[in-house]
């Protein structure tokens, strides 16, 4: 048995103490009536007491402080019978007596449970996400806390300009990530404005000055970024961007990040636009990795096929699987509705 001190107590057996069936029974009952003790768990009665004011007690705009810590010691060291059951029930009456008389005075003071049931479904509610976030990606690995195979991506430089279609005056085209520049280079060459992402920042130094050096793209307005790509993405308003060039990132992130990125292609995707999705081969990508990668990432490529069902589940049009014939990125090209 547990008391809400987290003290541990071992339960007498019949054998050693000869309790008989009867006391056995009691005691099985009573160590089930044992303190639950975690704020938790306490999620589902506060809500109920919020949604549901006009049937909640006056008792409930005092939370009862449960029983004496040494109650549940004495109900495990004493033996069953009549004098504890009757120890037990004194001590009940004197604290219900308490209570009633606490509740009366809470009563008369006007106190309100709904603003009580607010503030405990608060401190239940962010016990619980303390929970969660301890179990998703336990770690929090950063981008370049390890090493990550990074996609070459030089076998698509030259269709992505057949995918995203003619040139619109001011339209944006996102690369993320944008890597070394390579991509950004060749859409703003192909009279794009694009918008490039990138987590690490040597590579987005590296990226920013070759275009700065690239004579054949000045004055395309195109930038480079340090930032996540979701992050990114996230802070871009709907239907924003003329297309999307997304690799590295479509890799790294567990499936739930890569559900919240399709969300957001969807979002910022204007009517007409073009995702690109360059994956990398599952078989590459493992083999690329050293042990400390493999074993802590959060998550790793998906299939082209499982990205086409994504991004059609999503509403994007005709997906359509672009497998690699010199390099090991696999890229899935996906439209919006007009």
């Amino acid at each position: 048995m547990t008391t809400d001190d987290s003290r541990e107590i071992e339960l007498p057996s019949a054998a050693e103490d000869g309790l008989a069936p009867d006391e056995e029974a009691l005691l099985a009952a009573f160590d089930r009536m044992r303190p639950q003790g975690t704020l938790r768990w306490g999620f589902d009665d506060a809500m109920r007491r919020v949604h549901e004011p006009e049937h909640a007690t006056a008792a409930a705009s005092m939370p009862w402080k449960g029983l004496p810590d040494d109650l549940w010691e004495r109900g495990n060291s004493a033996r069953i019978g009549r004098r504890f059951v009757g120890d037990v029930a004194s001590v009940l009456a004197g604290i219900m007596a308490t209570d009633a008389r606490a509740v009366a005075d809470a009563t008369m003071a006007g106190e309100d449970d709904r603003f009580v049931a607010t503030w405990d479904a608060l401190r239940f509610l962010a016990a619980r996400v303390e929970v969660l976030e301890a179990r998703v990606d336990p770690a929090g690995l950063e981008v370049a806390d390890v090493q990550v195979p990074v996609p070459d991506l030089s076998e698509w430089v030259d269709r992505v300009g057949s995918w995203l279609g003619s040139p619109d005056a001011g339209a944006t085209i996102v690369v993320g990530e944008a890597g070394d520049g390579g991509l950004v280079r060749a859409v703003a060459a192909a009279g794009w404005k694009v918008h490039g992402i990138e987590p690490r920042g040597p590579s987005v130094w590296q990226a920013t000055a070759s275009l700065e050096d690239d004579r054949t793209i000045a004055g395309s307005r195109s930038d480079i970024v340090l930032a996540e790509v979701a992050d990114q993405l996230g802070a871009m308003p709907n239907g924003g961007v003329a297309g999307l060039l997304l690799a590295g990132c479509v890799d790294r992130l567990d499936l739930a990040g890569k559900l919240r990125l399709v969300d957001q292609i969807v979002r910022v995707l204007a009517p007409g636009g073009t995702v690109v999705v360059m994956t990398i081969d599952q078989a590459a990508w493992d083999g690329a990795l050293a042990p400390p990668a493999r074993d802590l990432l959060p998550g790793r490529p998906l299939h082209p096929e499982t990205w086409s069902h994504l991004l059609r589940r999503a509403g994007l049009t005709e997906p359509t699987w672009h497998r690699p014939t010199t390099g090991s990125v696999h890229a899935v090209v996906a439209g919006s509705a007009r």
